[in-house]
């Protein structure tokens, strides 16, 4: 009887025992889930500074002229057009690092402007061979969508430098009075982008690119006539001025010229695109909110 006795008693203690254990083992478990999570660390200074989203009002002055390459006129321009559209701007970009992995860091931007306007048209009205000078106002809308991918290099507190490079893609339907042509193309184009900071609240950023418009088009659906364009250089100039406002908030203020050409069309169905330069500067104020 007393060692049936004895042994219950031990049972009893091992119950006991398993008890308190899960009952430690319950309460360490139960603070680990209650541990505050350690914050994670800010983005450095020039990641922080190019992520965000703008939003911007534009306004673009545009010259554009068609050359006359049978001297059919006294100055070799067919025609020319000069005047300022307005519109809108979007973009977005993003500094870091993917995947988690220290390094090469990459700059990431997306942008879409979109403008609409009225510019003076100068040319001829042309009878067969007799040119009759012409005067008139053209309606323009025109899409411009741009994406490009940088490697920060040469990096300071306050300096950095990224070399990118750049797709674009434009398409301009320029409504004349007779008729309507639309222009559409693709390009590549490498530069570079420097950033300063002035000073906690100012920034300073300037950028140089060149590069070459590829698959250039033109369709004119009212004469039945749609041909390729030739492919040639184009290069662009830009400088901007930001201020942070508050923490998520930056005012920004942008100007960019730019200049491209089109190399002049095979003949089709009777007619053909003259050769053609087109320069442009864009004047950009916006808000930028950086998360």
């Amino acid at each position: 009887m007393r060692q049936i006795k004895a042994k219950a008693v031990n049972g009893h203690a091992l119950f006991k025992v398993a008890g308190i254990s899960a009952f430690a083992l319950h309460g360490a478990a139960f603070g680990q889930a209650n541990t505050p999570e350690i914050p994670l660390a800010p983005p450095p200074a020039w990641q922080a500074h190019n992520r965000g989203v703008l939003i911007s009002l534009d306004s673009l002055n545009r010259q554009y002229t068609e050359f006359d390459s049978f001297g059919a006129t006294p100055d070799g321009i067919l025609d020319s057009e000069s005047g300022t559209l307005t519109g809108g701007a979007i973009r977005g970009r993003w500094q870091g690092t993917l995947f988690g992995i220290a390094r090469p860091e990459i700059y990431l931007q997306a942008e879409y402007r979109q403008h609409a306007g009225s510019t003076s048209y100068h040319g001829y009205l042309q009878t067969g061979l007799t040119f009759t000078p012409y005067n008139a106002t053209t309606h323009n809308e025109l899409h411009d969508f741009r994406v490009r991918a940088g490697l920060p290099i040469a990096k300071t507190e306050n300096l950095q430098w990224v070399p990118f490079v750049e797709y674009r893609y434009q398409n301009w339907v320029r409504d004349l009075v007779q008729y309507q042509e639309t222009f559409q193309h693709h390009a590549g184009v490498a530069g570079v982008l420097g950033q300063w900071h002035v000073s906690p609240a100012w920034t300073l950023e300037g950028e140089a690119g060149i590069g070459s418009i590829f698959h250039a088009q033109i369709d004119v659906p009212k004469l039945g006539f749609s041909g390729r364009l030739g492919n040639l250089a184009l290069w662009t100039l830009g400088a901007s001025a930001s201020y942070q406002i508050k923490n998520h908030w930056r005012a920004v203020a942008s100007i960019r010229h730019e200049q491209s050409r089109y190399g002049q069309s095979t003949a089709s169905n009777g007619f053909f695109e003259p050769a053609s330069r087109t320069k442009q500067t864009n004047t950009l104020f916006g808000i930028e909110y950086q998360p």
